[in-house]
């Protein structure tokens, strides 16, 4: 991950891959609730005390840390996010 961003409820993030490309992808759900449950964290569910683990507020991302994102064609499913930080 190179960048996340908070903006009006949605967010976005950039990222260059392991295959060397740079990808943009933006995530909005209609509340905070349904966007953490895209989220994992080292394969766990995400609970709202574990954000500050991946986030800062001064940057938006920790240093270090990755993820794996599964997308889907289908877009009926929404993409999943794991986030692995370099520390628990």
């Amino acid at each position: 991950m190179s960048k996340l961003k908070l903006v009006n409820g949605s967010f976005e993030l950039w990222m260059e891959t392991d295959d060397g490309t740079s990808e943009y992808l933006k995530l909005s759900m209609p509340g905070w609730s349904e966007l953490l449950e895209q989220f994992r964290l080292a394969g766990n569910v995400l609970k709202p005390g574990d954000w500050q683990k991946v986030s800062a507020p001064e940057s938006g991302l920790r240093p270090g840390v990755r993820a794996v994102i599964w997308l889907c064609e289908d877009k009926s499913y929404p993409p999943v996010i794991n986030w692995q930080p370099p520390y628990n």
